[in-house]
C-alpha cells in the first residue's frame, strides 16, 4: 500500500514539472487593448480563435527575438522570422485583425529600428552577395526597407537608395536591376569606390 502513495506522488510530482516547462513552437503577444495573439504550430490565433494558418509551420524560427508585436495607430503588425535557407532569414510583416491575418511585408530579417532618425520604424536589408568571377565587375544585389507608417507598412525608397548607394555604390531602381532574361540580379562594373 506504501508503493502506491509512493507511485502517485511520483506521478503527481512529473505532472506538475511537465506542465511548468515552456511550450515549444509557441509565440504569445498582447495587444495595448488586452487581445492576445498566439502563433502555434503555424497557426495564428486571436484571443484563441484560428485566424490563419501558415503553409509551412517547420519554417518559423520561434526563439528568433526579432518575433514581436508592433501597433501604430490602431493597426496590429505581428513581424514573425522565417527560414530563408539557402540564403538570409526572412521577416515576414502579418497585419492582424480578429478576422484576419494579412501578410504585407517580406524582407531580410533584421532589426525593427529607426535607421534613418526620422522618427518611424523601418526594416530590411539585402540578401546573401554573390561574388563575380571578373574582379572588375559585381552583381548588382538590391536592398529593400520599409517604413512603419501612419498605421501602414510601405516601401522606403529613400532608405533603400541611400542602402544600395552604400552598399553597392551605386543606385539601379527595381526596373533596372534584372539582366536580360530577367533575372536578379544584372552584372555591373564594379564602382572605383568599392575597389579596395
Amino acid at each position: 500500500m506504501k508503493h502506491k502513495y509512493i507511485l502517485v506522488l511520483l506521478i503527481v510530482i512529473t505532472s506538475l514539472f511537465a506542465f511548468r516547462l515552456p511550450v515549444k513552437n509557441t509565440l504569445s503577444f498582447k495587444t495595448s487593448t488586452g487581445h492576445i495573439i498566439k502563433v502555434f504550430k503555424g497557426q495564428f490565433f486571436y484571443d484563441n480563435r484560428i485566424v490563419f494558418k501558415t503553409k509551412y509551420d517547420d519554417d518559423i524560427l520561434y526563439e528568433s527575438k526579432s518575433n514581436r508585436l508592433v501597433e501604430d495607430h490602431g493597426a496590429v503588425f505581428l513581424f514573425i522570422a522565417i527560414n530563408g535557407s539557402p540564403n538570409l532569414d526572412r521577416l515576414n510583416a502579418f497585419l492582424i485583425t480578429p478576422t484576419k491575418v494579412t501578410l504585407v511585408a517580406d524582407a531580410i530579417l533584421s532589426p525593427i529600428k529607426d535607421y534613418d532618425h526620422d522618427g518611424y520604424l523601418e526594416f530590411g536589408g539585402r540578401d546573401l552577395t554573390e561574388v563575380y568571377t571578373n574582379p572588375d565587375s559585381m552583381y548588382y544585389i538590391p536592398t529593400a526597407y520599409y517604413k512603419i507608417r501612419d498605421g501602414k507598412i510601405r516601401p522606403d525608397d529613400i532608405l533603400t537608395r541611400n542602402e544600395d548607394l552604400k552598399l553597392n555604390g551605386i543606385y539601379l531602381p527595381p526596373n533596372k536591376q534584372f539582366d536580360k532574361d530577367g533575372y536578379c540580379c544584372k552584372v555591373i562594373p564594379r564602382p572605383k569606390k568599392k575597389l579596395k
